[in-house]
């Protein structure tokens, strides 16, 4: 997403369905900082706001890795600072509408773990056992609702590398070859610079960093694939 992701010695690497994963120390940082709000720091609230964006995007690379390997593409997922990424390689068989299904996994897969936790939360008041769940249980509750709904969404936005932004690619590259990623590209700078100015003043820093970012990122790709086009 953002370049080559470097090995370090603080890697923690493990392997979940047969699939390897490596989480990068700078995944802890940025999930720390997300978890820790803007008032005074409760550290067991942040400890569990880590392990539910541990989980969810875990979760959401399992969703793209699991449907790869279905087409028979090995992959392997990264976390890192600014989310995750689940490597793979087409080496046959590959068509856009692969290309899309892997793509929605993601979401797809973090979207089913939204409604299993909301499914839940509503079972607890109708069935009344509620107030047997402990505070950090209701903490736990409300990330997973709130990480997989809102990022699942974000995620579903036509700015490139996001979910959205690949299926655009995938979409517009089907119906108008090279020309294609032109048109996804242009999409990606302009709904990437929308959500980083919105983002910004509703003061949602990290989100107006991130998608100001992104919205540059494509506008430099969208230059040097017109240079590669003349």
């Amino acid at each position: 997403m953002f370049g080559n992701v470097q090995e370090t010695a603080y890697d923690w690497k493990f392997s979940i369905f047969g699939i390897p994963v490596r989480v990068h120390p700078l995944f802890w940082v940025i999930a720390a900082l997300f978890s820790s709000g803007r008032g005074q720091v409760d550290f067991m609230r942040l400890a569990i706001g880590v392990a539910c964006i541990f989980v969810s995007i875990l979760v959401h690379e399992l969703g793209h890795a699991l449907t790869a390997r279905y087409f028979g593409w090995p992959p392997r997922i990264l976390l890192y600072h600014f989310g995750g990424l689940a490597f793979y390689n087409p080496t046959y068989g590959h068509t856009p509408l692969r290309s899309i299904l892997i793509s929605l996994a993601g979401p797809g897969a973090g979207f089913v773990l939204f409604g299993l936790v909301l499914a839940f939360d509503f079972a607890s008041v109708s069935y009344g056992f509620a107030d047997q769940i402990s505070h950090l249980g209701e903490t736990a509750i409300f990330f997973l609702i709130r990480i997989n709904l809102f990022w699942g969404l974000i995620n579903l936005l036509p700015v490139y590398p996001l979910d959205g932004g690949q299926v655009s690619r995938s979409l517009f590259t089907w119906m108008m070859n090279s020309g294609g990623v032109t048109v996804s590209l242009k999409i990606s700078i302009l709904t990437g610079a929308a959500v980083a100015i919105l983002a910004a003043y509703l003061r949602e820093f990290y989100i107006a960093i991130l998608f100001g970012g992104l919205a540059y990122q494509s506008y430099t790709q969208l230059k040097q694939h017109d240079f590669r086009s003349w």
